[in-house]
């Protein structure tokens, strides 16, 4: 790989690294880098999933370090996001992914124009004690399965559901679900190295570039919240929308 495509790769990955931790997509960014870079399409996937996970792990330790994030309620969705993942990721490898694609568009879709026509979705905080458990279930469960199985989103809608189900602020939200996310990437990762399909030479440095990115998001989030996130996360979404259309029709 010559030396101006691997310093373009690391450049890309502090920015991925932050954009993930903050509202999810840096996939968006890392995968087309990554392809155009020569990897193939599935070893550029299970490159994509350690790079998304060494990311995760520094931005998850931030935010505990915040006590922003819900202890107990993390440690679930983190945990069922890990198992639910490695089923999705063993499912995919024999279903074609096109069906569950195009409801992913629908939701992602649906989401951001609630956050466009509710400027104040996630601007107050108002927690739901009782719905914290059950829409940590829920998702660590659902988006643990779709995040092993294809992908695009996962944070996103992790961010949204907090927000919506359990009254959290975007911040809380969009830390929380980062937790979650990171078991997601554990465990689908898992499957891809158990299968060779990781490049190792290009995620190891590839990982560093997103931990530097995961770093600094978490100081972000935490010092902006509402007035960072919500324009952040109604670009990523668009973005996410048609990338996923323009993969339908291509």
């Amino acid at each position: 790989m010559d030396n101006e495509v691997f310093l373009l790769l690391m450049v890309l990955g502090v920015f991925a690294g932050f954009v993930d931790s903050a509202v999810g997509g840096g996939g968006l960014l890392r995968l087309p880098a990554m392809i155009s870079a020569g990897l193939p399409p599935h070893v550029a996937l299970g490159t994509n999933k350690f790079a998304s996970a060494a990311a995760a792990a520094i931005a998850s330790a931030k935010y505990l370090q915040s006590e922003i994030v819900p202890r107990k309620p993390a440690l679930i969705g983190w945990c069922l996001m890990i198992v639910f993942s490695i089923i999705g990721a063993k499912v995919v490898l024999s279903i074609s992914a096109d069906i569950l694609l195009g409801i992913v568009i629908f939701v992602l879709s649906a989401l951001f124009l609630y956050v466009l026509l509710n400027p104040q979705f996630g601007k107050e905080e108002e927690i739901k004690e009782s719905n914290v458990i059950p829409v940590t279930v829920g998702m660590g469960a659902g988006l643990g399965f779709y995040e092993g199985f294809l992908g695009p989103g996962t944070g996103s809608m992790l961010m949204a559901g907090y927000i919506k189900g359990a009254g959290f602020g975007m911040d809380r939200a969009a830390a929380t679900g980062r937790i979650l996310n990171f078991g997601g990437n554990i465990g689908s990762f898992a499957i891809f190295a158990m299968a060779a399909s990781v490049n190792y030479e290009v995620a190891i440095p590839f990982a560093l570039a997103n931990m530097i990115g995961g770093f600094l998001a978490p100081g972000y989030v935490l010092r902006y919240g509402y007035s960072l996130l919500r324009p952040m996360f109604l670009i990523v979404a668009a973005i996410m929308i048609l990338a996923q259309i323009m993969n339908i029709l291509s």
